[in-house]
C-alpha cells in the first residue's frame, strides 16, 4: 500500500510517499480502507519532532481518518466488515492515517452515518472532538452561558460556534474575516480581533461578561480573556507553543481570582472521543452541524497540504482524498 512517512525528522521535506506492506489486524483491531484523511496542525508537530510518536522512526502521519472496515482480528464485537467508520487521535501510539490502509483499536473507531461524505467524516473527527471537550467537559457550557470563541474560523474554531449555539449558548466569535460564514454557523455576534475596540465590541456582543473562553492563541489573548470573563467563568486554552504570561498581581485581587482556566491537549484520549463521534455524526447526517473543507488534496500531496495548514488564514478544515483501488 501507499503511506505517507518520514524517516527522520523536519520540514514537510521529509515527507516521502513509501510501499509499505499493508498492516494485518491483531485481536480487538480493525483494518480500515481509508477514504480521507483530515490535516491537522498537531500532524506537524509530530513530524517537526515537538511531539515524539510512541512506534519512532520512520513513522506514517496523520491523526484523523474517515473509512471502510476491511478486515477484523480476533475478539471485536459491534462493527464489521463493511461498516463505515471515522476516528480521531491515532498517529502517536501507532503508525497514522495518512495511507491507504491502518489498523486501529475497535473501541477507537465511531460509526459513520451513510450520509455523512468520507471527507465530511475526516475533517469533522478531530475539530468537533476537540471543541466538544473544550466547551462542554472542560468549560461546563450551559445553556444561556455567553460564550467567546476565539478563532471562530479555523477548523477547531468553527466546530466550537455550532456546538456553542447548539448547547443554547450566546455565541460571540471573533475573525477577522468571513462574518457572515461564522454567523450563519450559529455565531449571534462576531468581532474583528485586530480591531484596537475588539473587547468592547465583545463585552457588548455579550451583553456583558463572558462565562466560557475558548482560546486557541492563549499567548497573545489570555489576558484579553480574563478581562472579558464573569467571576467564577472559564477559559479553557488549547495546546499553546508559545509563553502564556499573567500578571501575578492581577490574578490576586477581583474577578480575576475567581477564574478558572484549564488547558486541554488536542490529542484526547479516546475514551472522551468516541463518545463525542458517536453523537457528532448523527448531527452532521440531520444538518445540524456542517463542516467546512477550504481544500482537498491526494495522497501524494502531503506536503502541500501540511504547507496549507500551517499558513496564515485557513478556513475549517484541509483533507487527503485516497483512493486505496
Amino acid at each position: 500500500m501507499k503511506a505517507i512517512r518520514y524517516h527522520e525528522h523536519g520540514d514537510t521535506d521529509v515527507l516521502t510517499v513509501d510501499d509499505v506492506p499493508t498492516p494485518e489486524p491483531g485481536p480487538g483491531e480493525l483494518l480500515v480502507r481509508v477514504r480521507a484523511a483530515s490535516v491537522n496542525p498537531i500532524d506537524t508537530y509530530v513530524r517537526d519532532g515537538a511531539v515524539s510518536p510512541a512506534d519512532g522512526l520512520p513513522h506514517v502521519g496523520g491523526s484523523d481518518m474517515a473509512g471502510v472496515v476491511e478486515a477484523a482480528g480476533d475478539g471485536v464485537d459491534g462493527m464489521a466488515v463493511g461498516d463505515r467508520v471515522f476516528a480521531t487521535g491515532l498517529g502517536l501510539f501507532e503508525d497514522g492515517t495518512y495511507a491507504e490502509y491502518v489498523v486501529a483499536p475497535a473501541e477507537s473507531l465511531a460509526p459513520l452515518p451513510e450520509s455523512v461524505s468520507f471527507d465530511e467524516g475526516a475533517a469533522a473527527a478531530m475539530a468537533f472532538a476537540t471543541a466538544w471537550r473544550g466547551l462542554v467537559y472542560r468549560g461546563d457550557l450551559s445553556v444561556g452561558d455567553a460564550c467567546l470563541v476565539q478563532g471562530g474560523r479555523g477548523g477547531v474554531g468553527h466546530a466550537a460556534v455550532q456546538i456553542a449555539a447548539h448547547a443554547g449558548a450566546r455565541v460571540v466569535a471573533t475573525a477577522s474575516t468571513d462574518h457572515s460564514f461564522l454567523r450563519d454557523l450559529g455565531a449571534d455576534a462576531v468581532v474583528d480581533y485586530a480591531a484596537d475596540d475588539a473587547a468592547d465590541r465583545v463585552r457588548e456582543a455579550a451583553g456583558g461578561e463572558v462565562d466560557v473562553v475558548l482560546e486557541t492563541h492563549a499567548a497573545a489573548n489570555v489576558e484579553t480573556d480574563l478581562d472579558l470573563l464573569a467571576r467564577g467563568g472559564s477559559v479553557v486554552i488549547l495546546g499553546e507553543e508559545e509563553p502564556i504570561r499573567i500578571d501575578p498581581g492581577a490574578s490576586m485581587t477581583g474577578k480575576i481570582a475567581d477564574a478558572d482556566l484549564r488547558f486541554m491537549s488536542i490529542m484526547a484520549s479516546r475514551d472522551d472521543q468516541v463518545p463525542i463521534l458517536e453523537r457528532v455524526g448523527p448531527l452532521l447526517a440531520d444538518g445540524t452541524f456542517t463542516v467546512e473543507i477550504e481544500a482537498a488534496y491526494p495522497l501524494a500531496e502531503a506536503a502541500e497540504a501540511q504547507r496549507h495548514v500551517l499558513s496564515s488564514g485557513s478556513r475549517g478544515k484541509v483533507v487527503l482524498d485516497i483512493d486505496a483501488e
